[in-house]
């Protein structure tokens, strides 16, 4: 290994970090109507950096919805089921716009040994199987998608 080569490696991790870093925020700030380019401006860095790194919008996605799946695998331990599931309900709204299935398999990853330590203590109903959260991922989609609906009602004056 050169000498220049272990600095640089370290630059294009800390740049990788600085990307995912802002890429989050941008995604929870403006959802999907985040560009490459964007978090490129806001990182303070060129547009090829951000591109070497992330071809598209969907891998940069990807990348951030995994590290917030590698942060709440880290919480396995210590996290009861209720609490990583309240952080994925949370969270996924943020990806929305990433292909669900790919996404939703691996929450379900990440989720399963919790899912199991849970049942195995008699936490959860003995009759809901992990395959189920899918459906209960989707009623929240529905159901945020209806109270922005009533928030906005309720700023608007009604029609004369």
């Amino acid at each position: 290994m050169s000498a220049t080569s272990l600095p640089r490696r370290l630059d294009a991790r800390r740049n990788r970090d600085l990307i995912l870093r802002v890429a989050a925020e941008a995604f929870t700030r403006d959802g999907e109507l985040v560009s490459l380019d964007d978090v490129a401006r806001r990182a303070g860095l060129g547009r090829a950096t951000v591109y070497r790194h992330f071809p598209d919008r969907t891998a940069l996605g990807f990348a951030v919805a995994t590290e917030r799946l590698v942060d709440l695998a880290r919480r396995l331990e210590t996290a009861s089921f209720r609490e990583l599931l309240h952080a994925v309900l949370v969270e996924q709204q943020r990806f929305r716009d990433l292909p669900r299935r790919r996404y939703t398999d691996a929450l379900l990853t990440v989720l399963r040994p919790a899912f199991r330590r849970a049942h195995e203590e008699g936490r959860l109903r003995k009759d809901l199987e992990l395959a189920d959260l899918p459906i209960v991922f989707e009623m929240v989609d529905g159901v945020a998608e209806r109270l922005v609906q009533a928030l906005l009602d309720g700023l608007f004056e009604k029609a004369a």
